[in-house]
Order: structure tokens, then sequence, then C-alpha cells
């Protein structure tokens, strides 16, 4: 009896193991008692098929896992600690995250970063800042609010540009790095100039026409925008060419703080001095006492007046009409309309050697 038993269970267990039947064959079910048939033999007759599938799922299941790990290392190096390395500023250039917002546009860490690692750079090459004491690290600080700063109102700046359709060409860029280095004395090839960058600031020469693009989109942003500067300067101009005294009016109208109180007269400049703002080529070429029109320059509308020739100098007067509409777009936008994701102090001051 128990053997008639134990061979009863035997069979049951065996039994439970068999797939489960699709039931009666018919016609309707044929196609499902095929499949079912082809899919219990494939296992068998193409291992390794079933093997590659495995491993490519693991394999994507693996490389997601990287890549959110990776990610999370990122954002915590970039907003957390604040990674200033070579690595990270590269990783922010193929990831474009961002740092901050002004008025709803981007602030691109890498250009924050490109910006605070050419000053660290400078300071540590020139200065010789131990950045690991209590002076270091209030130096840093203050760089960061600095940087910070300047690429908060650059984004701005490319968001007003956009809105007024104003440019600045690779043509624009090159012929001023090309003016740039015709004005040096002596005379520096691109090579040399690319050297001292390097040296100086550890930026590429790609990474120095960023910084020269953005510092002519900024001159003619605030050059476009600000219609009371140009209209005071072209007003002021009328009124001399009228007659009025030159320095009487350059002692109430301009902005130069340097020649303001002297009625304008800067006094004589050699003619081969460094020009930024080309106002000693366009005094050499008046005649004595002759009025130039309006000069747009970085800093507004300058109108000069040719006094005196002295062999290869110079003497002339100038009234600037500085620029005001950016900077108080600026001010307004720094102050109300910024979202910065990292955190830097707003009140640091630079170490007491910078002060």
């Amino acid at each position: 009896m128990k053997k008639l038993k134990h061979k009863l269970q035997r069979i049951v267990s065996r039994r439970a193991k068999e797939p489960k039947s699709v039931g009666r064959i018919t016609n309707e079910t044929v196609a499902e008692h095929r499949e079912q048939v082809l899919a219990g033999g494939r296992r068998y007759k193409y291992p390794m098929q079933y093997a590659r599938y495995s491993l490519v799922r693991n394999t994507i299941i693996i490389s997601i896992g990287a890549i959110i790990l990776l990610l999370l290392l990122g954002w915590w190096q970039l907003y957390q600690v604040q990674n200033t390395s070579r690595f990270f500023y590269r990783l922010s250039q193929l990831i474009p995250v961002p740092v901050a917002s002004i008025d709803g546009e981007t602030v691109r860490y890498s250009d924050y970063l490109m910006r605070l690692r050419s000053e660290l750079h400078y300071l540590s090459r020139e200065g010789a800042i131990n950045f690991n004491t209590e002076d270091g690290k209030r130096q840093r600080d203050y760089q960061k609010r600095v940087a910070l700063n300047r690429v908060e109102e650059n984004a701005f700046v490319d968001k007003i540009a956009d809105e007024n359709n104003i440019r600045v060409s690779d043509k624009e860029v090159n012929d001023f790095i090309d003016q740039q280095l015709k004005s040096r004395q002596p005379a520096v090839t691109v090579q040399e100039y690319e050297k001292v960058i390097k040296d100086y600031y550890d930026w590429s020469f790609n990474e120095y026409k960023l910084f020269v693009y953005d510092q002519l989109l900024r001159r003619k942003v605030a050059l476009a925008i600000d219609d009371k500067a140009r209209t005071k300067s072209e007003a002021v101009l009328k009124r001399l060419k009228a007659g009025e005294d030159f320095a009487a009016i350059a002692k109430v109208e301009s902005t130069d703080t340097m020649t303001k109180a002297n009625g304008g007269d800067v006094g004589f400049v050699p003619k081969n001095t460094t020009d930024p703002e080309g106002l000693v080529a366009a005094v050499d070429r008046l005649q004595v006492n002759q009025l130039s029109g309006v000069i747009e320059t970085n800093s507004g509308f300058y109108i000069v007046k040719l006094l005196e020739r002295r062999g290869e100098e110079v003497r002339y007067a100038r009234i600037l009409i500085g620029l005001t509409e950016l900077e108080s777009r600026l001010q307004g936008a720094l102050k109300n309309r910024v979202k910065e994701f990292i955190d830097v102090p707003k009140d640091v001051t630079p170490s007491r050697r910078q002060q």
C-alpha cells in the first residue's frame, strides 16, 4: 500500500512540472499551441541568443546607472563643492548647465568658471596668494562674486542684444585683436600674444576671443540703447558749432572726471601713445581749433578739439557724455531679477593686498 501511494505521488509531481497545455487543439487554438511548442524549444535550440539578450539588458541597466551616478557626482562637485578644476570646467562646457539666471536668461556655468579660473590663475602667478590662508580664502570668495556678477551681466547684455538684433561678427573680433597687436610697442606676433594670454590668464586663444566678443557686444549694446546720451552729445556739438566756449561747456556737461575741472584740457600727448578710444588719432586729423564730430567709444560719446601741436605731440581738449542706460538696467536686473544656483557671498571684500 505504501509503495502504491509513493508511486502515485511521483506521478502527480511529474505532471505538475510539465508545461501547461493550451487545452484541446482546434482550428482556433492551433496557432497558440504551435507558438507554445516553438517557444519551449527555442531556449534549447538558440542558447547563445538568449544569453546575448540577457547581456545586452544587463549592460543597458549598468550603463544607465553609471550615467546617473556620474551626473550626481558632477552636480555635487559643481553645486555643492564648487570645484574649479580643469576637468569640471571641461565637463561644464560639454554639458551646458546653469550657474544662475537673470531676467529669465540662463547664465552658463562654463562662462563663470572661465572667468573665475583666469582670475585665480593670475593672482596665483603674480600675487603669490596662498588660497588656503584666511586672507586667501577671502580673496577667492571675492573673485567668485566678481566673476559671477560679470557673467550675469554678460547674459543680460546677450538678452538685450537678441531683442534689438545686435550682433558682433568674427571679423570684428579679429580686427580688434589685430589692432591690439599693432598698437603694442614693440610689435608682437600672434604666437607671442597667445603665449602671454596663456601664461597670464590660462586662456586658449579661442577663450580670449570669447572675452573680446563679450566686450565688443557690451559696447555695441550700451551705445545702441542709450538714446539720451546720444541726443545730449549731438546737442552739445551743436552748441559748440554755434560758438559757445568749449571749456565752459566741458566744466558743466562733461562726465570725464579727469579733465572736467580743466575745461576738458588733456595737455600734450605723444601721437604714438596707447590710444584704445581712438581719440589721439582723431585729434591728429584736425586743424588747430577745429572740432571733431561725435566719437563713439566704450566709455560713451566724445567730442574733441585740437588746441596745439608740438613736434610729435598734440594738445587737445575733450568732452565726454557718458553712457548710463545699460548700467541702470544692469543694476535693476542684478538687484531684483537674479537667481543663483551656487552659494557665493555677496558682501565680501578683497584681501588686504588687493585693496
